[in-house]
């Protein structure tokens, strides 16, 4: 409608915009939307700022901000389930500070939809990913928790780490969620001094508890392929590994991040958790980027009643209003009974036509095309 018309001349405007899980990367997104301004309203500046909440595709954006100062590094590590062929997984440092997502080593996309077995999979290799950045002199391991295929209370990078979980006769256990239950014992005493004098912060877009209706199972475990039964019974496995734990640990928010991980590196590591995209704004210096903004547009492919608890476009949200910038949303949908008019958006945009067979509007291409109609309908709408 003609009243949504920016007025873009001189204008500065911000694109700040998370990936659309399945069909388009922040990076493909911020190199659509900003070749659309530019085509449209040449006189407007443009910056691009890549931004995550924490889920895969983290370390890929904390890099687009770093540049060449960087430095990437790959290795080798087992896959989620172990008869699975090894994953090359890939991380940055910068000084002694090494970002990944763990989603690199131990992602539900590593395994295919006929193999998963989220009983059997295990983070062990985002465990060996970690134990290789310390190796390389890494003294604070910054991880990405979303897109795990696991429910392993973070078992799994523990046991990579040193840490041994023993069942009642003191045989070693298998890190993964069919084993939770069986632990009787944690071991710590052949941790590395170097593992132990590692800071650990952890990103996330989740607030959930480790057990519980709202927990790790009964929330994440059916996207990773368990029954009904299934979740159950990690449920049961979870709430017996948090008797090992601090008392404290397992009701705390974001304790249930990536099948439990949370909970486990928070007990034994002394790890920290955070949101996500604050990290990323952070990182990137976004509130002096929009500084003199006149307009800033983020977006992500789902926008629901969890948009505002974590997620990417609710940190650009904040951002915002501090200096009393609009900011205008888009997305690949919005979910049903979702009120957006209270949001605090200056408007959001369901960029994917109504009409559009699903399979067609996650095909990368039409994404971006339905994204540059939608910028064409900001500007001159």
């Amino acid at each position: 409608m003609r009243e949504n018309r920016i007025a873009t001349h001189f204008m500065k405007i911000v694109i700040a915009i998370d990936k659309f899980k399945g069909s388009a990367t922040s990076q493909q997104l911020l190199q659509a939307i900003g070749e659309e301004i530019s085509r449209l309203c040449p006189d407007a500046q443009v910056v691009a700022v890549p931004i995550a909440d924490g889920g895969d595709g983290t370390m890929q954006c904390i890099k687009s901000i770093f540049g060449n100062r960087a430095t990437t590094c790959s290795v080798n590590v087992t896959a989620p389930l172990q008869h699975l062929p090894q994953v090359e997984a890939q991380y940055i440092i910068d000084g002694d500070t090494a970002y990944m997502d763990l989603s690199t080593a131990s992602g539900l996309a590593l395994v295919p939809d006929d193999c998963r077995n989220v009983m059997m999979a295990s983070t062990f290799g985002t465990g060996e990913m970690i134990a290789h950045a310390i190796n390389k002199g890494a003294r604070h391991i910054v991880l990405g928790l979303g897109g795990s295929a696991t429910c392993d209370g973070g078992t799994g990078i523990l046991t990579a780490l040193g840490f041994k979980f023993l069942d009642k006769e003191g045989n070693l256990l298998s890190p993964c969620g069919e084993s939770l239950a069986k632990i009787s014992r944690i071991d710590g005493d052949k941790v590395d001094v170097n593992v132990l004098n590692t800071k650990f912060t952890l990103l996330s877009d989740v607030d959930n508890p480790l057990y519980g209706d709202n927990g790790a199972a009964y929330i994440f475990a059916p996207q990773k392929g368990a029954s009904q039964q299934q979740v159950e019974r990690l449920d049961e496995g979870l709430r017996h590994f948090a008797t090992l734990l601090p008392p404290h640990i397992a009701n705390l928010p974001g304790a249930g991040a990536a099948g439990g991980v949370t909970a486990g590196m928070m007990a034994l590591l002394n790890a920290t958790i955070k949101p996500g995209i604050d990290t990323l704004l952070q990182l990137a210096h976004f509130d002096d980027i929009i500084g003199d903004a006149h307009l800033i547009i983020t977006g992500e492919g789902r926008i629901d009643n969890q948009t505002l608890h974590g997620k990417a476009p609710a940190g650009v949200l904040k951002a915002a209003k501090k200096k009393g910038i609009p900011v205008i949303a888009l997305c690949g949908c919005i979910a049903p009974s979702t009120d957006t008019t209270k949001m605090g958006f200056k408007q959001v945009i369901e960029v994917t036509p109504p009409e559009m067979p699903l399979d067609q509007a996650l095909n990368s291409e039409v994404t971006l095309c339905n994204v540059k109609v939608a910028i064409s309908g900001i500007l001159f709408g």
